[in-house]
């Protein structure tokens, strides 16, 4: 029979929690090992709120700035 109370008369029951913080990653890390040239992972802040990681396709100076990235990965420019 199930009462809640030990079965010795000189016993004791005690209870505790504990918390501990732990961070899970936004973008795992081989993520970053995997990139390809021209991209990166940018936090970005607007000056009133962060905005979540993201995927950033970087345009470098000596190409046409009018020829989107992708254009430009499918042309082999980058």
């Amino acid at each position: 029979m199930l009462t809640g109370q030990s079965s010795a008369h000189k016993s004791t029951v005690g209870a505790s929690k504990s918390y501990s913080l732990q961070r899970d990653f936004v973008f795992e890390p081989k993520v970053f090992m995997e990139l390809k040239n021209a991209q990166a992972i940018v936090l970005a802040y607007d000056g009133m709120n962060p905005l979540p990681p993201t995927y950033c396709y970087l345009k470098p100076y000596f190409i046409d700035p009018a020829v989107s990235y992708f254009e430009q990965l499918k042309r082999g420019l980058l």
